[in-house]
């Protein structure tokens, strides 16, 4: 890493990635256009799962793989060309027929590949870049070994504060509905197209039968959908929390339209997504994005996509098996320490993680190397390019996760 003689401050420490910045000077986009303040994705080989933050252990080179496919991805996406291609597809087909948004979600089809998708991307930083002068954002295609940072337009976060009403403890997001564009929406966005094990979407329908049309979603549908289920869950709070239209309305500060236009434009996404890992193999079952408001309204797509935000599924020779996080996540769900999460969650308390006394263990030598290579093997897959010469083939990776798992009791 470069944190040593990177002449920024933290922004934001995650569990996962540091936000640095802003960047000395104004850099402009790859795609054109003028130059913006910009800051600095810094991706760690730390994880994290159900919202506690950074475990034990570290997945050797996590962070390159994350950074390059995400990179990968972000370009895919901002490229006019690349959604030409897409609308041709039999993903984008499935889209539109599955869509009852008619026009409206045609028009925004139609303006993606005109324009492809903004984002806040702008580049990578090769790690012997020189810092200290004009920074200038480079293409993927440009560095010939794996990054670890990526350079992206700085978007205002502005938590909301906890205040008390009539003796309750409560969220705040005057703050955060009032804070300067660009800003992100608070607001973490959900599409499935299926449900596999471990879905948390199937607890919520075994609770309330009627869940999915309280969302606008009035079909089960067999567990698979050609137009995405969205969820909308809370953001900025301790614990993500989903959230029905109305209040989402309320705590982002978005006008009706532009909440429209995000779900629209998520739907798109998920599809084009789809898309992309169809081509090497992959099924996307489900992920979450992020966006932003610019200054003119506009939605940005913001944060970061790769494994950590989707649900791959890989369909080889002995059946099917997640690629995804939901391999750490089974591990852990026979262990004190989720019991004890589980437990310090229902309690409604914005300070869970006080209340969890036991320390996640630390993954055995073989989760280990599987869950490091997860993230090579994707990372090559999904770019099309030899980044981890390791790596093991989608096959190897997938048998050795089913060898391996832990069943959920």
């Amino acid at each position: 890493m470069i944190h040593h003689f990177l002449p920024m401050t933290p922004v934001y420490r995650g569990s996962v990635k540091d936000v640095l910045g802003p960047l000395p000077g104004k850099v402009t986009p790859l795609t054109g256009g003028p130059a913006v303040t910009a800051a600095l994705f810094e991706y760690t080989d730390s994880y994290s799962v159900f919202d506690w933050g950074k475990m034990p252990d570290a997945l050797g080179h996590k962070g390159q793989a994350l950074a390059v496919l995400a990179a990968h991805w972000f370009e895919k996406l901002g490229s006019a060309e690349t959604w030409k291609e897409f609308s041709r597809s039999n993903e984008a087909l499935s889209l539109r027929k599955g869509s009852r948004f008619g026009a409206l979600f045609n028009e925004i089809g139609e303006q993606l590949q005109a324009q492809g998708l903004k984002t806040h991307y702008l580049g990578v930083l090769p790690e012997a870049a020189d810092v200290s002068k004009k920074i200038q954002a480079q293409p993927l295609s440009s560095v010939t070994a794996p990054v670890r940072h990526m350079i992206v337009q700085q978007v205002a976060v502005v938590r909301p504060s906890l205040t008390t009403v009539l003796g309750r403890s409560l969220p705040d997001y005057h703050p955060t509905r009032n804070s300067p564009a660009p800003r992100l929406i608070p607001l973490e966005v959900v599409f499935r197209f299926s449900c596999p094990e471990g879905s948390s979407l199937l607890e919520r329908v075994k609770r309330d039968p009627d869940y999915l049309a309280s969302i606008g979603f009035s079909e089960w549908a067999g567990q698979n959908w050609e137009f995405p289920v969205i969820e909308l869950f809370t953001k900025l709070e301790s614990t993500d929390r989903p959230v029905a239209l109305s209040e989402a309305l309320a705590i982002s500060g978005l006008s009706a339209p532009q909440l429209q236009d995000m779900l629209l434009k998520t739907a798109w996404v998920a599809g084009f997504l789809k898309w992309l890992c169809a081509k090497e193999g992959l099924e996307l079952a489900d992920g979450k994005v992020e966006w932003a408001l610019t200054e003119n309204g506009e939605c940005m797509l913001v944060d970061a996509i790769g494994p950590d935000e989707l649900r791959l599924v890989y369909r080889g020779h002995s059946g099917e098996v997640q690629l995804s996080k939901e391999f750490l996540r089974s591990f852990y769900r026979a262990s004190k320490w989720y019991s004890d999460v589980k437990s310090a969650k229902t309690r409604g308390k914005t300070d869970w993680k006080k209340h969890v006394s036991t320390p996640p263990p630390a993954l055995p030598p073989l989760y280990l190397e599987i869950a490091t290579q997860l993230y090579w093997v994707l990372a090559n897959a999904l770019t099309g390019r030899s980044w981890f010469a390791e790596a093991w083939s989608l096959e190897q990776l997938a048998e050795s996760i089913r060898k391996f798992e832990v069943k959920t009791p």
